[in-house]
C-alpha cells in the first residue's frame, strides 16, 4: 500500500502545467467521469461494467485471438489487435447488454443519486483506462510515475477490476429500493 507522503509526493511531482500523455490521461479520467455519472441511465451503469469485464475477459482469454495475433503479426501490432478487438467486443455486448440483459433488474433502482453516480463513473472510467492501457503494452517509464502508479503497475490492474464491484455491492445495496431487497 502507498503511505500519505509517497501520495503527496506523486501528486506534487505530477507536471500540471505541460501537456503531456499524462496530463490527458487524468483530465480523461476526470471529465469522462463526470460526464459518465451525469449521463448514465439505471440499466446503463450495470450493463457497461458487465461489458467491460466481458470483453476484458474475451480478448485475454480468446484462444483464437492469442493464436492470430502471435502467428501473424510483429509484437508492435500485436496490442493493437487485441485494443481494437476489446473496444469492438465492448460496444457490441454494451449494445447488447443495455437492451436486454440487465434493462428490468437494473431500472428498478435507485443509481440515480449523483454521489454514488459519481463515485462509481471514476471507479468504471478508471478500470476502462486501465484495461485499454493494458493492451497498448506501454510501459511504465513512458508516463509519470503518478499515472503509472494509478493504471500501469503490477497490481493496478487486480485493485481496478475489483473496485467498481465492492463499490456497487457495498454501496449499491443501500441505494437500492427497499421494497425490492
Amino acid at each position: 500500500m502507498i503511505s500519505t507522503n509517497e501520495a503527496n509526493q506523486l501528486i506534487q511531482n505530477f507536471n500540471w502545467h505541460t501537456p503531456s500523455w499524462d496530463l490527458f490521461i487524468i483530465l480523461f479520467w476526470g471529465v469522462a467521469s463526470v460526464f459518465y455519472a451525469f449521463a448514465a441511465g439505471r440499466g446503463r451503469i450495470i450493463s457497461l461494467l458487465m461489458s467491460l469485464y466481458i470483453a476484458k475477459l474475451l480478448v485475454l482469454e480468446a484462444p483464437w485471438l492469442t493464436s492470430a495475433i502471435n502467428q501473424k503479426l510483429p509484437s508492435s501490432f500485436a496490442s493493437l489487435q487485441q485494443l481494437v478487438s476489446f473496444l469492438i467486443i465492448f460496444v457490441a455486448l454494451f449494445i447488447l447488454l443495455s437492451r436486454y440483459a440487465f434493462r428490468t433488474s437494473a431500472d428498478g433502482r435507485h443509481f440515480g443519486s449523483i454521489p454514488f453516480a459519481l463515485v462509481f463513473a471514476v471507479l468504471q472510467v478508471g478500470l476502462l483506462i486501465n484495461t485499454i492501457l493494458g493492451f497498448l503494452a506501454v510501459s511504465g517509464k513512458t508516463f509519470s510515475p503518478l499515472v503509472s502508479f494509478l493504471f500501469l503497475s503490477n497490481s493496478s490492474g487486480f485493485i481496478w477490476l475489483l473496485l467498481p464491484l465492492v463499490f456497487l455491492i457495498v454501496l449499491g445495496r443501500s441505494i437500492a429500493d427497499p421494497n425490492e431487497i
